[in-house]
């Protein structure tokens, strides 16, 4: 499936999503995911295996999936929507899918990477005026003065400044061979040109979105089952395995310009594909009817096993299962406080991340502003002794997030990283008595009503009772959680102050904006998980302000807390400069992330799960941890039908 865009300017569940199906690499406001590169000579062509027939299920022949929201459109770039990437997964089977946050290719050979020489990484001579990715990720004409890593540079000490001549830099390629035979719905070829197309619409300037990724691509080209991307030297992107164009119909769709398939009824709501089904009908504020693909590459295998597969929208709920008007629901608010009238049914609970983890931010170096008199701050330096931020942490409990606001799924992290990614080392418990012993080390002591008050802690002044500002959105899931941080606070003897609003206006902005502006305390929101280092999100050049100078991003930066060191920008850009597998490359990811959970600019929090259900005996649902629901979608049956 198309990827959103990865650049972050604001929490995950406050960003729009972008109609685009490319993102760039890690300096990206909204981070959601994974970038792909292709290169000149890659594996040799792979047959697949001659699939045995399977004979079409006995049976009712029509799946009811039942979900609470209905898409825009369809078309790949005009709406990325969770509930159109739901549909498009039943019209395009991949072209991958995701299992554990890692890519499994569904109609390509193979995942290209360096190890099965799918992908390249090769030295190559650049000159004044060439086209690179400078030091800082910038796409830049290559001029005297311009920080740029030269060929096996890995981290900040050997970036030099071009002087004149020749230099080598590294370019990356990748190379991705579709498997052979592939055809869309209407029996036409499905070729690598198709993929060369969907690059075309995407860097086409009608067409919305990030062009980033667009604008770091030295070459796309395609001939045959074969696409190779080029990226410009310099470029070196950890998501380079997936960086493969959806395809789009050429054929069918060649006659039109971008601007008109942004709109287009042949795009957007009756769009060509090669999945397991095609789009028969469309009834507007009720149901997506979708008929099975006789051209599905499957089809052999008896895949798709229902003939006709509605998608429901509305509101739905554990009667809907009963009566038969729903086989499978899709998470919902609606469905979050019915586990056990569902259970009492009969259905089978999946419990499916939201594939993003929620956390608490420090106000640790707020931004001097001026009242036109004076220049200061509100608090100049609450959270600056890592003391603090580490006695706050160990008072709040987070297990009881997990188990209240979470099913009871997942673990406490310790990391910006997803659960299976997060390297080992420090972690903060639970323990309200260190907490409190701690706060009272550093000058926070026990106040006569219970809230504690300042002795001699220095960022505060004397006699100031320990009450914090929480700014948070005004959703129900962040009411949940600001409830529990203020009970957990509360057994400490700190006292939280809740502020909430509409998450536009929580979140607003730099300089106007309280959190992106850099004058808060505490705030809350949650950012998306992804297998790429989410260092990037801590590190000091994000760090929102106004001085390009000192701050990279000015008001653009998503480094909230305004946290800076060296030591941990030093590990992070290392990881970020080098491509998974390179040495190295492990352990600067590690070392960041253990710099990360010792001085805590941040409190990572839980990973939010979203409750699924289905009837007793359905089978071939996976709500695996960083799978794309629905991506199995073709396996779907009855017990009777399953192995």
């Amino acid at each position: 499936m198309a990827r959103a865009p990865a650049r972050k300017s604001r929490p995950a569940d406050i960003i729009p999503c972008m109609p685009i199906a490319k993102s760039p690499w890690y300096l990206i406001a909204f981070i959601v995911f994974a970038l792909l590169l292709a290169a000149c000579a890659g594996p040799g062509p792979v047959t697949p295996p001659e699939p045995s027939a399977t004979p079409t299920p006995a049976g009712p022949q029509t799946l009811n999936i039942c979900a609470a929201t209905e898409p825009a459109s369809l078309y790949l770039y005009a709406d990325n929507s969770a509930a159109a990437r739901l549909v498009r997964q039943a019209i395009y089977d991949g072209p991958f899918d995701s299992q554990g946050y890692q890519p499994q290719a569904v109609i390509l050979q193979s995942v290209p990477s360096l190890d099965n020489g799918g992908a390249t990484l090769q030295a190559v001579s650049v000159g004044r005026g060439t086209l690179v990715v400078d030091a800082d990720g910038q796409v830049r004409p290559l001029e005297p003065g311009l920080r740029i890593r030269p060929a096996g540079c890995r981290d900040g000490n050997c970036v030099i400044e071009y002087r004149e001549g020749e230099v080598q830099m590294d370019q990356l390629s990748v190379t991705f061979m579709l498997l052979p035979g592939l055809t869309w719905a209407d029996g036409a070829p499905l070729t690598a040109a198709d993929s060369l197309y969907s690059f075309e619409l995407a860097a086409d300037p009608a067409t919305p979105g990030d062009k980033s990724l667009v604008q770091r691509t030295a070459s796309y080209t395609a001939e045959g089952e074969r696409a190779v991307w080029q990226g410009l030297p310099g470029y070196l992107d950890q998501g380079y395995q997936t960086h493969f164009w959806t395809p789009l119909p050429l054929h069918a769709w060649g006659g039109s310009s971008a601007a008109d398939l942004l709109t287009a009824q042949a795009s957007s709501r009756q769009p060509l594909g090669w999945g397991a089904y095609s789009l028969r009908e469309w009834q507007p504020g009720q149901r997506i009817v979708l008929e099975r693909n006789p051209n599905y590459f499957r089809a052999a295998e008896g895949l798709p096993k229902f003939s006709t597969l509605n998608i429901i929208f509305g509101v739905h709920s554990a009667a809907d299962l009963q009566n038969g008007n729903c086989d499978l629901l899709l998470p919902a608010d609606a469905l979050a406080d019915q586990a056990e009238a569902l259970q009492a049914a009969g259905a089978q609970l999946h419990y499916a991340s939201s594939g993003r983890w929620e956390q608490l931010s420090f106000g640790i170096r707020e931004i001097s502003h001026d009242d036109g008199f004076n220049v200061f701050q509100d608090n100049p330096d609450w959270f600056g002794d890592v003391r603090m931020r580490e006695a706050i942490a160990m008072c709040i409990d987070r297990q009881a997030m997990v188990d209240q606001l979470a099913f009871g799924q997942g673990q406490v992290l310790n990391s910006y990283q997803p659960e299976h990614l997060i390297a080992a080392g420090y972690g903060i418990p639970y323990s309200p008595s260190e907490g409190s012993a701690l706060l009272e080390e550093i000058g926070w002591l026990a106040g006569p009503e219970g809230t504690r008050v300042n002795q001699f802690y220095p960022g505060a002044a004397f006699g100031v009772p320990l009450q914090l500002t929480l700014i948070t959105s005004d959703s129900l899931a962040a009411a949940a959680i600001a409830g529990l941080l203020r009970s957990s606070l509360d057994d400490c003897g700190i006292a939280l102050d809740v502020q909430t609003g509409p998450a536009a206006e929580a979140f607003a902005p730099g300089p106007d904006g309280a959190v992106f502006g850099r004058r808060f305390q505490l705030a809350q929101f949650a950012w998306p998980h992804s297998d790429r280092p989410a260092c990037y999100l801590y590190l000091s050049e994000a760090i929102p302000g106004q001085d390009l100078l000192t701050y990279r991003y000015s008001w653009g930066g998503w480094n909230i807390t305004g946290w800076a060191d060296a030591e941990y920008d030093a590990a992070c850009q290392a990881a970020l400069s080098s491509l998974p597998g390179e040495p190295g490359y492990a352990e600067a990811q590690a070392l960041a992330q253990n710099i990360f959970a010792q001085r805590i600019p941040a409190l990572p929090l839980f990973v939010p799960y979203q409750l699924a259900a289905a009837r007793a005996d359905f089978c071939g649902f996976s709500s695996e941890a960083g799978s794309q629901l629905l991506q199995t979608m073709e396996n779907y049956g009855y017990a009777e039908w399953c192995d």
